[in-house]
């Protein structure tokens, strides 16, 4: 278990609408991918980098789905070459996040399948 491992996460595209806070703002966008670390947030609300995200999810399990907030910051600013708004790269400030929404995460992104 080197230092590449611990940095590089596996990331899962997904396909889900989060309910989030960015900043003092609410916003309802797309998750495009998720991984241990963070994720990546679709949306055309700007934020600057170390922004407080909150992101209310449900997780798609096999039983039903599993609802979770994940916690992090601003990461990545991404825009196109116009300089619009594309999305936010989030990471996770796994601190601030529930021992049980984090049990959810990582078993959500055990059992995604791999594509």
């Amino acid at each position: 278990m080197g230092m590449a491992e611990k940095r590089g996460h596996l990331r899962v595209p997904v396909k889900l609408t989060a309910h989030c806070r960015l900043g003092n703002r609410y916003v309802r966008d797309a998750v495009a991918d998720l991984s241990q670390g963070g994720l990546y947030l679709r949306t055309k609300e700007p934020a600057k980098a170390g922004t407080p995200v909150r992101v209310a999810l449900a997780l798609p399990y096999k039983e039903g789905p599993r609802f979770c907030t994940l916690v992090g910051n601003v990461a990545r600013i991404d825009r196109d070459e116009n300089g619009r708004l594309l999305g936010l790269g989030v990471c996770f400030e796994e601190t601030e996040m529930s021992a049980v929404d984090m049990k959810a995460l990582h078993g959500f992104l055990e059992i995604a399948p791999l594509v």
